[in-house]
């Protein structure tokens, strides 16, 4: 499976603990910030970091930044710098964009450029780290971190799933997770063992993190397990 590229605009606080653990999820991690040193602290952890300024189209478009597969806007109090670097973005076509906000005039701005209210995210270092997790998952729909080891989970099922039941799938002798509930037509049930998965289904785990990765990892293969 081909690693995720992400792009993440600004080295704040915000900005270094999603970078720091984006890299430890081994993911191709391109740094850009106008601050030199910056850029030289973080150059030897990331796959490339640039030293540029966001709003200058040009660099952007030269450094090719349309072609990762999310970008994320991560600057700093500056908010109309924020706002023209996510037009900027979404002039060279980048689709998938997340935007670190700082008030709701920002996130109201950033919303009629074009930028999912899902990808908005309020800036805290604990904030960096859960959004690095659900980027590189790429099917998330929720997360809550339980504690440093354990987190509760909400996914989409995939077409492995539909129509067979956990008896069939042993989730929990494979993967080491449980299933707790799926959230079906916006209706909260309890699966039985023998209760088969339908098209849409969103299911709601729990488990060990690592663990989790593991179960989500596979629900994105083509093939089954064997």
């Amino acid at each position: 499976m081909a690693k995720k590229s992400f792009a993440v605009i600004g080295v704040g606080r915000f900005g270094l603990a999603l970078i720091e653990e984006l890299v430890k999820l081994e993911a191709d991690v391109l740094v850009i910030d106008k601050n030199f040193d910056k850029i030289e602290k973080i150059a030897k952890m990331v796959t490339n970091a640039v030293c540029l300024d966001s709003t200058d189209i040009e660099a952007l478009r030269e450094i090719g930044i349309n072609s990762y597969d999310t970008v994320i806007v991560a600057t700093g109090m500056n908010v109309d710098n924020s706002i023209l670097t996510t037009l900027i973005l979404k002039d060279l076509g980048v689709n998938d964009i997340y935007v670190k906000v700082q008030s709701e005039y920002h996130a109201r701005v950033v919303e009629k450029l074009g930028v999912d209210s899902e990808h908005l995210v309020w800036p805290e270092q604990e904030t960096g780290k859960r959004l690095a997790t659900i980027l590189i998952s790429g099917n998330f729909l929720e997360y809550l971190q339980l504690d440093q080891d354990y987190s509760f989970i909400s996914t989409q099922v995939t077409k492995k799933m539909i129509g067979q039941n956990l008896l069939e799938l042993e989730i929990r002798k494979n993967f080491g997770i449980n299933i707790v509930a799926v959230r079906r037509n916006d209706q909260i049930i309890i699966p039985s063992s023998q209760t088969p998965f339908e098209p849409e289904d969103e299911i709601l785990l729990v488990g060990r993190n690592d663990l989790i990765q593991k179960f989500t990892q596979w629900l994105k293969q083509k093939k089954f397990m064997s």
